[in-house]
Parts: C-alpha cells; sequence; structure tokens
C-alpha cells in the first residue's frame, strides 16, 4: 500500500457495501483494462481481465493467465489480491480461493466476490470542497425533459463530485452529455461528464446520502484554464478569510 496515504484516508476510500462494491467491478468489467492478480504471499502474479459477474452467486470471473504453471498455482492458493489503475485511480480489492469456470465456451476463473474494495484517487488530481451554503450547480441534461440542477461537492480539472439526498439512478460509465457547470462569476461551462462511481454514506446527522464523482470528457483548453483559475480564486478568498 502506498505508504504516503493515512490509516483514515485508506479507510475513508474503501468501500464496503455489497452494491457499491458490485457498482465498481461492474465499471471495471465494461472497461477490460488489465488488472494484475498476486497470490502466494505476493510471490506471483499476473495479468488478466475481469469478465462478469454473477450478484445473485457472489462471484466475479476473470480470465486464465499465459502460465498454465501459473494457473496451478493460482488454484492452490487461498487468497488473492487485484490491483489496477484507470484514470490516475487506484482500485484494490481481495478474494478467497478461486475455482474453475467457463464463461460462454471459454474457460475462467472464479472467485467470490470480495468483502470490500479500495478505491483511492491520486494526489496530484488536487479537487477543491466548495462550499454549501450558497452552492454551485451542475446541471445535467440541460434543456431535456431529464433536466437536473444538482449541487456541486468539490471540482478539480478532472472532473467534479455532486452530492445528493436522492439517489442517482446513473450507471457507471455512462456518459452525460449537455451538462452546463455554472460558476457564477467565473463563467458557465459547457462539458461532457462521465459517470465513475456513485458512493452511498451516511452524514454526520444520520441521513441518507449519495455521491457521484464524474470525469470530464474532452475537457477544453479553455474550460480547464476557467477552473484553475476558478479554484485559485477560491483558494485565495478562504486564505484572506484566515488572515
Amino acid at each position: 500500500m502506498d505508504n504516503t496515504y493515512t490509516e483514515e484516508e485508506i479507510e475513508r476510500c474503501t468501500l464496503h457495501g455489497r452494491r457499491e462494491i458490485v457498482f465498481q467491478l461492474r465499471g471495471l468489467i465494461k472497461r477490460a483494462d488489465r488488472v494484475t492478480v498476486a497470490f502466494d504471499e505476493g510471490r506471483q502474479s499476473f495479468l488478466t481481465v475481469l469478465l462478469d459477474l454473477a450478484e445473485d452467486d457472489g462471484l466475479l470471473y476473470l480470465d486464465v493467465g499465459g502460465s498454465e504453471d501459473s494457473n496451478r498455482a493460482f488454484l492452490r492458493a487461498g487468497h488473492c489480491v487485484f490491483t489496477t489503475t484507470v484514470d490516475g485511480v487506484r482500485y484494490q480489492f481481495a478474494c478467497e480461493a478461486a475455482r474453475e469456470a467457463r464463461i460462454g465456451s471459454g474457460r475462467a476463473f472464479a472467485v467470490p466476490l470480495p468483502k470490500s474494495l479500495l478505491r483511492l484517487q491520486r494526489r496530484d488530481m488536487f479537487r477543491l470542497e466548495l462550499p454549501t451554503a450558497k452552492p454551485y450547480v451542475c446541471r445535467i441534461r440541460r434543456g431535456t425533459p431529464q433536466e437536473l440542477a444538482l449541487p456541486l461537492h468539490d471540482i478539480s480539472v478532472g472532473g467534479v463530485g455532486i452530492l445528493s439526498t436522492d439517489k442517482f439512478e446513473f450507471a457507471a460509465l455512462e456518459k452525460l452529455e449537455n451538462c452546463w457547470i455554472d460558476l457564477r462569476d467565473t463563467g458557465v461551462l459547457a462539458v461532457t461528464l462521465e459517470v465513475r462511481y456513485v458512493h452511498a454514506f451516511e452524514n454526520r446527522a444520520g441521513k441518507a446520502m449519495w455521491h457521484m464523482g464524474c470525469q470530464f470528457l474532452n475537457l477544453s483548453s479553455l474550460n480547464e484554464t476557467l477552473i484553475q483559475r476558478f479554484m485559485a480564486r477560491i483558494q485565495a478568498e478562504r486564505k484572506s478569510l484566515l488572515d
């Protein structure tokens, strides 16, 4: 584990709910990115791809490795750890012993669904938390009957976080066209968002909340500059209040 992160940060970024974990895994399956699976106390590993999951059966399916010796050792292992990095976000989860399975006509491995999943954002993609008293707003699907005006929780040049007391009806990797982010004096940004995750939690008052993280797709250089200026202005205003 990257020791630049505190235990509190790691715990805060670790998902334990079954629905949240399945949501994240479906996103990784849809992307079909390479995932490293380590076993035998970290002494052995191979690259694989997550193929499918069966939520009712509690199973996650993955592609077999290229070495039969490694595959046999993997089946003998009682524990394995999966890691991958997608767009600067590190995913890590552990599973119990694997068994052989079939996906269609192809050979695969099946492991029990993990009980927890770490989703850790890299530090260099700094996100600025925004005020809640008079929130900035993101209008999703502006100008359509499905338009939603949602308060922004945070922003970076990589994307935005949105908080709501209502459950989000969006899927992992869903593309949200025609979104407008109102930064008031800085301007209104027309952007396309991609849903990266939806996380349910309870606030300090015990009320259910949902946090949706979205990534900008093809953000223009002008909008990137406007976001950087906006973030710098908010930070300067906060600093002046402390002086």
